[in-house]
């Protein structure tokens, strides 16, 4: 068993809106103290993101900060400190709460980690598909000792109401838009947050969805989302979410 640490590198382009996307992956494991830096490759998508990025400057710094990891690695006496490594990056570029997973198949959660963070940098037949995601999320609390149910509960009607995670006092539901009619996605939108209005007394309602935006009705259906959520969020901040509830 082996254990992986990782932070995921985003890029924002403004302190106010606090909007971000992902560029990057660091990882380390800590047994044969191995330490790498995945960087983003479809840069399409940064410059959808940012239209005034300079994407030279962005790829010469992300080649550095390639550079520097395995310079830290190389002259390090002890081990790789990735706390310290990550907490200079603070502005434009910054790196997530670092996660630590424990592991008997390190390559295929490194790949699993960087199709979770960095999803549209691979073609659609390589991305991890619905049930995959929720095998990677299962696996990332159950490492984290965090307790969940996926059991069914009764609503107010005597309805079943299927929440993706219950974990305390949370009802956790994931919503994917990729692939999806977002037109139809509308009324599941509108079911979800009557549900999370009828639970409020039992359950604090988040909703985490994927952040790649396809059309007009992407903000409606934010916004319904949002009326009676406890709170939502997109993925990769979800996933943070999720393992801060540890108690």
């Amino acid at each position: 068993m082996s254990t992986v640490r990782y932070s995921v590198l985003s890029y924002y382009p403004s302190f106010i809106t606090n909007e971000n996307v992902n560029i990057g992956v660091l990882f380390y494991v800590v047994e044969n103290n191995y330490a790498n830096f995945y960087s983003i490759k479809r840069w399409e998508r940064v410059r959808a993101f940012d239209d005034e990025v300079d994407i030279d400057f962005m790829k010469d710094y992300l080649k550095g900060l390639s550079h520097d990891v395995e310079s830290n690695l190389f002259n390090c006496q002890n081990k790789f400190n990735i706390e310290e490594f990550v907490r200079y990056y603070v502005n434009e570029y910054k790196f997530s709460n670092i996660q630590s997973v424990e592991t008997d198949e390190v390559d295929i959660f490194i790949d699993e980690t960087k199709k979770m963070y960095l999803k549209y940098d691979f073609e659609k037949k390589e991305r991890l598909g619905k049930d995959k995601e929720k095998q990677y999320i299962n696996r990332l609390l159950k490492s984290q000792n965090i307790p969940y149910s996926k059991d069914k509960i009764r609503g107010y009607f005597n309805e079943k109401i299927q929440y993706d995670y219950i974990i305390g006092e949370y009802g956790i539901k994931l919503f994917t838009f990729e692939g999806k009619d977002l037109a139809r996605l509308i009324n599941t939108a509108k079911t979800w947050s009557y549900t999370a209005r009828e639970m409020k007394d039992r359950y604090k309602t988040v909703f985490i969805y994927d952040k790649e935006k396809r059309n007009e009705y992407y903000d409606s259906i934010i916004q319904i989302l949002k009326e009676n959520a406890q709170d939502i969020m997109p993925l990769d901040e979800g996933i943070d979410y999720l393992l801060s509830l540890k108690q």
